[in-house]
């Protein structure tokens, strides 16, 4: 593909994401998206068959990327990463979810689209069903109904922080949000209410 054509098909996703924004996926049209970027639309069709397969490339990148990072970094094998070396777990954690929370900081404005009013509720579950998966497929055994039942808090809770971040606009910087991700997932529920109790 030219540096043209490349060019081309990323101002035209660009456009997309912004309609998405402004009035939702249902009232995109090729006609819109081809109006809004000033180009015909057999220029958009030499790109792409229909608005679907925009939505499409611009998700199945956000997946891969992100199921990279997951797959690299998170999951219960930071536990033997800690027995070679000196660093305490959160210390792993920390780092471990720093990789993903700049992952979503440099594509929050993508995020936030897909969350917000007009979103898309499938893209969530899909990056929760990666998220939970590749930690799933590190867990060295057979885990029981009861811990299964532990994994879906520790999941929720993780998920949640993630959610209400990018929602209200991902205003505090990755490496405070690791952080706090890495204080929540290596303290107890107990200790974080403590904690919140004395604060002054």
């Amino acid at each position: 593909m030219s540096t043209k054509a490349e060019k081309t098909r990323r101002h035209i996703v660009d456009v997309f994401m912004k309609l998405l924004n402004e009035c939702g996926f249902e009232k995109i049209t090729v006609a819109s998206i081809a109006k809004e970027a000033k180009i015909n639309r057999g220029t958009f069709y030499l790109h792409f068959t229909d608005k679907y397969a925009v939505l499409e490339e611009v998700q199945e990148d956000i997946y891969r990327n992100f199921e990279e990072i997951v797959t690299k970094y998170i999951g219960v094998s930071l536990i033997e990463k800690q027995l070679d070396e000196s660093a305490t777990l959160e210390e792993l954690f920390r780092v471990a979810c720093l990789q993903l929370m700049k992952f979503l900081y440099d594509r929050k404005e993508v995020a936030q689209i897909f969350l917000g009013v007009h979103g898309d509720s499938q893209f969530i579950e899909r990056l929760e069903k990666v998220y939970t998966d590749v930690v799933r497929g590190k867990i060295k055994k057979k885990i029981s109904v009861l811990e299964d039942f532990q994994l879906e808090f520790v999941f929720a809770g993780a998920i949640a922080i993630v959610k209400k971040w990018i929602r209200e606009g991902a205003i505090q910087p990755p490496e405070e949000m690791a952080r706090l991700l890495a204080e929540c997932m290596t303290s107890s529920p107990i200790e974080i209410f403590e904690r919140i109790e004395v604060a002054k």
